[in-house]
């Protein structure tokens, strides 16, 4: 399997795309959303990320696609926990580029840890 895959002129990891995007095969890469792009460019550099946040504020995402979008940014988080012992510094960066991410589209991390409720409080 070739390890880039090129839509518009850009060159993106497979592997990142496959993660995102939550298949096992990019069979039309031009197709690929723009929210997706713009989530492998900030893990393909997480250092450029600070240069990624106007675009990423900018994202207008459909109802449709947020879903989506958010399951794109968890199955980052987990893919980092799952690999961070073979490389902590590139897995935590990525994790960390999903959660920014997370939080400014979605205003919380939906795998965030939870404070644990005291018998008798109600959330």
């Amino acid at each position: 399997m070739n390890n880039t895959i090129t839509v518009n002129g850009e060159n993106f990891s497979a592997q990142d795309l496959l993660l995102l995007s939550g298949v096992d095969e990019i069979k039309e890469p031009n197709l690929i959303k723009s929210y997706i792009l713009l989530v492998a460019r900030a893990l393909r550099n997480p250092m450029r990320l600070p240069w990624l946040l106007k675009d990423i504020f900018n994202l207008c995402i459909q109802e449709e696609d947020q879903r989506d979008m958010r399951l794109c940014l968890i199955r980052v988080q987990v893919e980092a926990e799952l690999m961070m012992t073979q490389d902590i510094q590139r897995y935590q960066q990525r994790r960390y580029v999903a959660q920014v991410i997370e939080i400014l589209l979605f205003n919380e991390l939906l795998l965030a840890p939870r404070e644990a409720v005291e018998e008798g409080e109600v959330e």
